[in-house]
């Protein structure tokens, strides 16, 4: 009988070093070339996610993968385990490496001083994948970083589970290699679906089958192999149609939607002029690349309807809302990134042409703004904008003119005056542009007025209207006018987040309480401007925010949220004035342009926009219809990949029933075995103790120590063989040659025992007829 050589006298010992860590050329390369078949097919799967698809990269992966094979297959030939395992951690780690800059990870991140920032952005794009959709199209690159190095790292560990040397006649743990295949297979499976699930799954299956069991199956079993696996296969397909119903098994999409962040930011963008007493934590809520800062706009709030500020809707979003100067620094493209927010409104700046194709659905609300199609933004969504943020100098503000342009709507110059009378329909006063002296009528004259200061005189605006006229005539131009207006509206104001109640806020702000928030500031500009003739209009959104200088990019909170003015100017277009204090809490302002008009500074750390507050349990569903939903073309996607494991348990049933059956008749390396040596020998060669060639039963049982009942078990094999009875070894043979395979070897060492001389259907029925 065969096997390798008995060394401590009174124990079965195990094989030497060399020959336990070694493994036949021919199944080593079958193994590698199963696996290289195997995680191609699922990595490909996997790169399906994103669009475009990596495609370039992750061949890229599984080429160095495969390379990295060979070399643990030689690494698996060397005598000494302690080298071996050595060189085996270098070439995963840079396997691993690989993987990251397959991935697009740039490689200032690999330096270790710069692992913290990557260390970030990647919970960063692991956060923001339970409310993305696949294939993802979006414009965060830590998203499709993130996913495409998910992909390379259960490779990259697949690869060093397959072939790291070990001290068995075996390499690597080909089981834990193929969790993390079928994992790399499973997920994309899950999230989008194959065109053809059947035929998806039936590949798979086979590709499966060759890398478990291929390198062991002789050529003579390689029909009977391939039958079972095709057999099985047809299994799976049939049992999958038959699983496949109406309602998921597992309803992973519920799953991805609990895992989003319960606590999004909901802002009423509106003016409300209130106390702020909503919650603020300073939680995440976007990130912005931008070439350059700008105050990150949701809506533009044209309308005063004689109370406040507000967003009418009215306008129509197919003209035009600025003139357009084609310089370098003021069109930009931004791209956007949801962290934490719920809006329909996508956040931009300035004057916004269009959303890019890689993000939710856009569509024109009004000019220069786009909301959502059916569904909100949501946290993991990402766009791309791009959008016209002039930066004019000062001097080019005092000289813009007053040549406005004919497309700006009349709304930019009216507002509404309830009627002093009860029951008298509300005017809409409109102001003449500044430069001009002609008056212009209310839209809806009541009580015989025709003309705006007789219409304002008797509402609560009268002063308000009195002190644009008079900072208008000492003006010279309407960049001088917005200078005085700001210097007014701040003089003598005091930031407060608790403004007393009032039944007309601005006018109580302007000329008695001096106390209030951006929301006051804002407001009471605006309506200053409109009543002096120059075009203006409030805008919501956030303030620049932090701008992080690794990433490049502009990290924006919930207390960011912010209240400010825009002006338009003849051949610049709509001009950013923040005339909210400097001193005021607010998170963070800019100069946004040369000018006086626009300055701020950076200061405090909380917002001064009410509204904000706390979603319910449940999130909104995605809104991005270019994407394909999970049950969407794949609504049988999760009984096809139960239908697929069903058929790979098959498999393995049939297969290990057959090479089992062959192997009772057949010796372990191949060779023709009789029935009363099949069990000894596969019991030696199973807990890796195979004796040399040259030894016979006599001289085993001489150098067998442990029990007289253990060398009895010898004893009646050679009986049974030599001998005129062929009773062979009894039930309490067995467990005595069982125990002496696993002595010393711990709980791993009884186990495999027991899996090399199991229990038979005769020793348990004799235990259980013991009295």
């Amino acid at each position: 009988m065969e096997a390798g050589a008995l060394h401590a006298p009174g124990r079965l010992a195990r094989t030497s070093g060399a020959s336990a860590r070694t493994i036949g050329p021919a199944a080593a390369l079958t193994r590698l070339g199963a696996f290289t078949a195997l995680s191609l097919f699922a990595a490909l799967h996997w790169s399906g996610q994103l669009r475009p698809a990596p495609n370039a990269a992750t061949l890229g992966v599984v080429f160095a993968a495969a390379v990295a094979g060979l070399a643990l297959i030689a690494l698996g030939a060397r005598p000494l385990q302690a080298r071996a395992n050595a060189g085996a951690a270098v070439v995963g780690v840079a396997l691993l490496g690989l993987a990251f800059v397959a991935a697009g990870v740039p490689l200032r991140q690999l330096v270790p001083d710069r692992w913290d920032d990557l260390a970030a952005g990647i919970v960063q794009g692991l956060s923001a994948l339970p409310g993305v959709s696949v294939p993802y199209r979006g414009a965060d690159e830590w998203v499709r970083l993130t996913v495409a190095l998910g992909g390379g790292a259960l490779i990259a560990l697949a690869a060093v589970l397959a072939f790291w040397p070990r001290r068995e006649p075996v390499i690597g743990f080909p089981l834990g290699a193929a969790a993390a295949l079928v994992t790399l297979y499973a997920v994309p499976i899950i999230e989008r679906g194959p065109r053809r699930p059947m035929l998806d799954g039936a590949i798979f299956c086979v590709l499966l089958a060759a890398f478990l069991w291929l390198e062991r199956l002789r050529a003579a079993q390689l029909g009977v192999a391939t039958a079972c696996i095709v057999l099985a296969t047809g299994v799976g397909a049939l049992v999958a149609a038959r699983l496949d119903g109406d309602s998921p098994w597992l309803d992973y999409q519920a799953l991805a939607e609990r895992l989003e962040p319960q606590k999004a930011a909901v802002f009423d963008w509106n003016h409300g002029y209130g106390p702020l007493d909503w919650p603020r934590d300073g939680r995440e809520v976007l990130r912005i690349k931008a070439r350059t800062a700008a105050y990150w706009k949701t809506t533009n709030l044209d309308l005063f309807d004689g109370l406040r500020w507000r967003s009418s809707g009215t306008l129509r979003p197919n003209i035009a809302d600025s003139e357009v100067r084609r310089r370098r620094t003021w069109v930009q493209s931004l791209r956007v990134v949801n962290r934490g927010l719920r809006s329909r409104e996508f956040v931009t700046a300035g004057t916004a042409f269009a959303i890019g194709d890689d993000g939710p659905l856009a569509v024109q609300e009004a000019p220069g703004t786009f909301v959502t199609g059916a569904q909100p933004l949501r946290p993991g969504n990402s766009y791309t904008a791009t959008v016209y943020t002039p930066k004019p100098t000062e001097a080019q503000l005092r000289g813009a003119g007053t040549d406005y342009p004919d497309f700006l709507a009349p709304q930019y110059l009216s507002m509404v005056v309830a009627p002093p009378t009860p029951g008298v329909a509300a005017a809409t006063a409109r102001f003449t542009p500044f430069g001009t002296d002609s008056i212009s009528d209310p839209d809806f004259p009541y009580a015989g007025t025709t003309l705006v200061e007789p219409l304002l005189a008797r509402s609560p605006y009268a002063r308000a209207y009195e002190l644009a006229t008079t900072l208008r005539e000492r003006s010279a131009t309407p960049y001088e006018f917005l200078e005085r207006v700001r210097d007014r509206v701040q003089d003598g104001a005091t930031y407060s987040e608790t403004p007393p109640p009032s039944v007309n806020p601005l006018m109580t702000f302007l000329f008695e309480d001096r106390r209030g928030y951006c929301q006051h500031f804002a407001g009471a500009t605006a309506l200053l401007l409109r009543m002096g003739g120059v075009h203006a209009r409030v805008v919501s959104g956030f303030s620049p925010g932090r701008f992080d200088p690794d990433r490049k990019e502009y990290v924006v909170r919930d207390d960011d949220a912010h209240s400010w003015v825009e002006a338009y100017f003849p051949g610049i277009g709509w001009h950013t004035i923040d005339p909210t204090p400097a001193i005021a809490p607010a998170r963070s302002q800019t100069t946004d342009g040369g000018g006086g008009a626009g300055a701020g500074s950076a200061s405090g750390q909380r917002p001064d926009l009410p509204g904000g507050g706390q979603l319910g349990d449940r999130p909104f569903a995605s809104g991005d219809p270019g994407a394909t939903r999970a049950d969407e073309g794949g609504g049988r996607l999760v009984p096809a990949l139960l239908g697929g494991a069903a058929a790979v348990a098959i498999a393995v049933a049939i297969v290990t029933f057959a090479i089992a059956r062959r192997r009772r008749t057949r010796g372990v390396d191949g060779g023709p075995a009789a029935p009363e040596l099949s069990e000894l020998q596969r019991a030696l060669a199973r807990s890796g103790r195979r004796p040399a060639p040259d030894v016979t039963l006599a001289r085993l049982e001489a150098s067998l120590g442990g029990s007289e009942a253990a060398r009895a078990y010898l004893r009646a094999v050679r009986s049974q063989r030599f001998g005129p009875v062929a009773a062979g070894p009894t039930p309490a043979q067995r467990r005595a040659l069982r125990h002496e395979l696993g002595l010393g070897l711990g709980l791993s060492g009884r186990l495999r025992a027991w899996w090399a001389l199991p229990p038979t259907a005769r020793m348990l029925k004799l235990r259980r007829h013991r009295p």
